[in-house]
């Protein structure tokens, strides 16, 4: 598996993840690869987006992205295509 964050400044983290994926390991990649370049995503009050998989909405998730001060962008349920990082899958596919 793959996790991917960028900016309007361009690609800030990249991870790839060994096995299934929990709660406590999605928060451990937030923290080793998205913390660190939070500072350089180029404004103060950034936001975070993800789906709605059940490792992103857990009380876990939620709880360690609220210490962080980290603000999570709403959206619609069931809509990929307002998912910029959808964008990237498909071209890194080619599709």
């Amino acid at each position: 598996m793959v996790w991917a964050a960028f900016s309007f400044n361009g690609q800030v983290g990249l991870a790839f993840l060994d096995g299934l994926q929990n709660s406590p390991k999605y928060i451990e990649t937030l923290e080793n690869h998205l913390m660190p370049i939070a500072g350089n995503i180029g404004e103060r009050n950034w936001q975070y987006q993800h789906d709605d998989a059940p490792i992103h909405i857990s009380n876990a998730t939620k709880n360690y992205l609220n210490s962080k001060n980290v603000t999570v962008l709403e959206w619609p349920q069931i809509s990929p295509d307002l998912n910029p990082i959808e964008n990237v899958w498909a071209l890194c596919l080619g599709r």
